[in-house]
């Protein structure tokens, strides 16, 4: 039983460290308990504020489509490049949305695995019970380090800016002046989300 109690001390002293607890306090899984809530709590809100955010960009670009559809010449390719930075930025906050739901689940698993194993104390389970709640407690804790990593990488996504190529100052004057239409727009995917967003919104 020793062995149990070490190979668990040991889990839960690294859960602890991830979430900023020292691992030797004697409040360990009390501590625990409070932080792993607070960071479900916290992932709720994060959640919501991205809902948020993702209705606003969604109404920009449905505003955009308009200005787009009106425009000529150069005015059209730069309201085209603002729609489609702003579904860039749409895909990236849901990927934050995947991540922190993923989140909310691990944490979720992690507090029903920490119940487990305080009540197996209380119980005093055959030490293969035990080994097999101290195994699962380990899997959560290194889904949590995945997750927590995999947070930290969407803040760093950066978009190159596109390449510059010569300019056709005849073709470029014919569609401004409206006697040609202006080729580059936008791209065959931001098309289809755009009449998505507008299927949705009537």
């Amino acid at each position: 039983m020793a062995r149990f109690g070490e190979t668990i001390s040991a889990i839960l002293s690294k859960l602890a460290q991830l979430l900023g607890i020292t691992p030797s306090d004697r409040r360990r899984n009390e501590l625990l308990d409070q932080k792993l809530a607070t960071a479900k709590a916290s992932n709720i809100d994060r959640l919501e504020v991205l809902k948020d955010k993702i209705k606003q960009f969604e109404a920009q670009a449905l505003r955009k489509k308009g200005e787009y559809e009106a425009a000529r010449g150069d005015t059209k390719r730069i309201v085209g490049g603002e729609i489609e930075r702003l579904f860039r930025d749409l895909d990236r906050l849901h990927s934050q949305e995947k991540v922190i739901a993923s989140n909310i689940e691990r944490i979720s698993v992690a507090q029903a695995k920490l119940e487990e194993f305080k009540a197996a104390q209380t119980k005093g389970l055959e030490e293969g019970e035990l080994d097999d709640i101290a195994l699962q407690l380990q899997e959560v804790f290194d889904e949590l380090k995945v997750a927590d990593r995999a947070a930290r990488d969407l803040e760093r996504v950066e978009y190159e800016a596109p390449k510059s190529t010569p300019v056709n100052a005849e073709q470029r004057m014919a569609e401004v002046s409206g006697e040609q239409e202006t080729t580059s727009g936008l791209s065959a995917e931001t098309e289809k989300r755009l009449k998505r967003l507008e299927f949705e919104d009537a």
